[in-house]
């Protein structure tokens, strides 16, 4: 007989099934949100300055500013910040009363704007308040629009959007210059009552100034031939090339035979055709004067030597613009002429339209021949928005045209 153990031995070993050991944790806590203060200083500091502090605790360093901002404020304690610069205070605009009314008879009032692309303006409610703005509550007889950026078989479906939307059912007509040089640029449009002021026997048309130039097929200018009783009154649109970020326009708009040039002799030619009454109206793209954009005192401003140099304000563009008003007068600056911190145009990129960083590059300019007492107002509607340019307003004496 075998031992004992030697049964143990020879025996199969025993196979017991094996489970997994499984130790409850606790759930990690709630991620803790960051301190608004922190927050508020994280945002005061530029992308650099963010990346640098990213850098300094070996943590990623791409991505929006956004981001940077939460990467660093849920790092952990953070080094003391400056706390955030106070607001910029805006610049003051003041008042312009428009002149007494006694002894007018009927008028005509004239709006007008750019705005910056017409098919998206018409997708934004700000945008279709502020048309419905000038029709409705300003009651404008015609109204201008620059910078529509339409191809000519966008045409029909804008016209149908704007009248739908602007209009509402009253009878008005429409008449467009496209741009034929470059797809989705520039372009402009006028539209009118058709009942009223002889709106009903009005014709509209592209107005030639440059034709030989690539500047003459974009969609520049129209001429609105208005039938009063006391003759025809010329209305002209216009959105006068821009010199460019780079200024690569400045010579062609203000050399001897440039666009400005050109403009102010067609300007004079109308005027004489018809009697002197003239009304051009748009966006010029520059500003006359100091009193007419914000920063003229800055030294970079005041010597507009090497870059950057800001379009709309260079010395060459401004001369030039003076020799267009030779022929007409600014109606705004007629009724207004110390008027300051009244601006049409704010970069929305450096968003400066809350601070009042603006330019007054939008015009209504009247025949020289035309007396001053015929203009009986003569407004920028800056509380309309939409567009990177506010409408401008003039209304006329028709007995005085």
């Amino acid at each position: 007989m075998k031992p004992p153990w030697r049964l143990l031995l020879l025996a199969p070993p025993l196979r017991l099934p094996i489970r997994p050991f499984r130790m409850a944790l606790p759930p990690p806590p709630p991620p803790s949100e960051p301190d608004p203060q922190l927050l508020a200083a994280l945002q005061s500091l530029t992308i650099p300055l963010l990346q640098q502090r990213l850098r300094a605790r070996n943590l990623r360093v791409s991505g929006r500013k956004d981001e940077l901002i939460r990467r660093l404020a849920t790092a952990g304690e953070e080094p003391a910040l400056p706390p955030p610069p106070p607001a910029a205070e805006p610049i003051p605009r003041d008042s312009t009363p428009p002149p007494p009314r006694e002894g007018h008879g009927g008028t005509l009032r004239l709006a007008s704007w750019n705005v910056a692309g017409l098919r998206g303006l018409l997708k934004r409610q700000e945008g279709v308040r502020t048309l419905r703005a000038l029709l409705e509550d300003e009651a404008v007889d015609v109204l201008l629009l620059q910078e529509t950026k339409l191809q000519e078989h966008h045409v029909a479906e804008a016209e149908a959007a704007l009248l739908g939307a602007a209009a509402r059912g009253e009878a008005w007509r429409a008449a467009w210059a496209c741009s034929t040089a470059r797809k989705g640029y520039a372009g402009v449009c006028t539209m009118w009552r058709a009942e009223r002021h002889g709106g009903a026997r009005a014709v509209c048309a592209p107005w030639p100034v440059d034709e030989a130039e690539e500047a003459g097929r974009e969609g520049r200018t129209l001429l609105l031939q208005l039938p009063l009783p006391s003759g025809t009154l010329g209305v002209v649109n216009v959105y006068t090339p821009n010199a460019g970020a780079e200024l690569g326009r400045l010579a062609y708009r203000t050399e001897k035979d440039g666009w400005d040039c050109k403009f102010a002799r067609a300007v004079e030619r109308e005027a004489g055709r018809i009697g002197g009454r003239v009304v051009v109206g748009g966006d010029l793209n520059v500003a006359a004067e100091d009193i007419d954009f914000w920063n003229p005192a800055d030294p970079r401003t005041r010597k507009q030597e090497g870059p950057p140099r800001a379009a709309g304000t260079t010395p060459e563009e401004r001369e030039s613009f003076r020799g267009l008003l030779r022929v007409a007068q600014d109606s705004f600056r007629l009724l207004h002429p110390d008027a300051a911190g009244q601006y049409t145009y704010w970069s929305q990129r450096a968003r400066n339209r809350p601070r009042n960083r603006g330019l007054r590059i939008d015009y209504f300019l009247t025949s020289t021949s035309l007396p001053k007492g015929a203009i009986v107002n003569s407004q920028i509607l800056h509380s309309l928005n939409g567009s990177d340019h506010c409408p401008i307003l003039l209304e006329l004496d028709l007995s005085m045209l």
